[in-house]
């Protein structure tokens, strides 16, 4: 039966591990010959406890999640239960050392998707840890999609599926996106340790570096900096701006001025050419503004620019322009 991550995405939405888990096969494995790959990026705590609960156990009880990748058998899900045996045997206890797993042939990438629904069944993770998830989701549904393992319809985003797969909203993964892409170390590390919220260090992401180390600094200091007075620095920055862009508009008309009384001045009658530089000046205009804004751009419209740009080279080679260099 092919793979099909629609209805594995479906049964994590409602709960059903079964599903997600069928026509896996038994097996019985040394715990060092599953691979731990660098695919899990949760945060792991309460190893040492976990570990007396499986040696009073005697046991696991639920069998390890793997993905046979090329031949080796590499760890979906019982990241923090490998650890504990680990921990056990590393203590002389090598009755803990073969465990129970299921297995099944997998690709790269589907093991990558059974590693995200493996833990989406663990809620006991931080804002951080769901923000390393977003990202992951994001990068391997786009994998998908390249393979043709994920074929989205008219309408359909990849954002819609992480937002529906993790139980939140496509905000929410926005949020998690801006945090990921624009936050300066400082605010993600109160992030990650849980001092500032995802509101808070969502709307910090969109202020410059120095900006954000100031609050971050606040925070470490023990300040409950609210995302209202955040939000507050951004409206107050978005005001500078909008009263520089003022003043640059007028700038530029001012200079459109003395460019016109020049022309009239030499007698340059080539209107042709005067439209060609007055053109020429508002998309210059245009790429200095997109310079300013280019924070507060969605991963759509950033797409956009860059099928313009491929775009605009394409033209360059067919055309043989010569190179009129960097504009911004």
């Amino acid at each position: 039966m092919g793979f099909d991550i629609k209805n594995l995405m479906n049964a994590v939405t409602s709960g059903a591990a079964e599903t997600i888990e069928k026509d896996f096969k038994s097996i019985r494995l040394d715990y060092e010959k599953i691979v731990v790959t660098c695919h899990n990026k949760y945060s792991m705590s309460e190893i040492e406890d976990l570990a007396a609960g499986i040696e009073m156990a005697g046991g696991l009880h639920e069998p390890l999640i793997l993905g046979r990748v090329n031949g080796e058998y590499w760890l979906a899900s019982g990241h923090r239960r490998r650890a504990a045996v680990e921990l056990l045997v590393q203590g002389g206890k090598e009755n803990f050392r073969v465990i129970d797993c299921r297995y099944k042939d997998m690709t790269e990438t589907e093991f990558r998707i059974h590693v995200l629904i493996g833990n989406a069944f663990n809620r006991h993770y931080t804002d951080y840890d769901k923000m390393m998830e977003a990202e992951e989701w994001k990068s391997v549904l786009k994998a998908a999609q390249k393979e043709k393992l994920l074929i989205l319809e008219h309408g359909e985003r990849v954002r819609d599926y992480v937002a529906r797969v993790m139980g939140t909203s496509a905000a929410v993964i926005g949020d998690y996106n801006r945090i990921n892409k624009n936050a300066a170390p400082e605010i993600k590390e109160q992030f990650r340790d849980g001092t500032i919220g995802v509101t808070a260090a969502a709307v910090a992401s969109r202020l410059p570096d120095e900006q954000q180390k100031e609050i971050a600094g606040r925070v470490a200091a023990g300040e409950d900096v609210k995302a209202q007075a955040i939000r507050d620095m951004v409206d107050a920055r978005k005001a500078e701006e909008a009263a520089g862009d003022t003043k640059d508009a007028k700038e530029e008309q001012s200079k459109e001025k003395r460019s016109i009384t020049e022309q009239k001045t030499t007698q340059m009658s080539d209107t042709d050419t005067n439209e060609e530089e007055k053109e020429n000046a508002r998309r210059l205009h245009t790429l200095k503004m997109l310079e300013k804004y280019y924070i507060y751009m969605s991963d759509e419209e950033i797409n956009i620019l860059e099928r313009i740009l491929e775009d605009c080279k394409r033209r360059k080679r067919e055309y043989s322009f010569e190179d009129c260099g960097s504009t911004i």
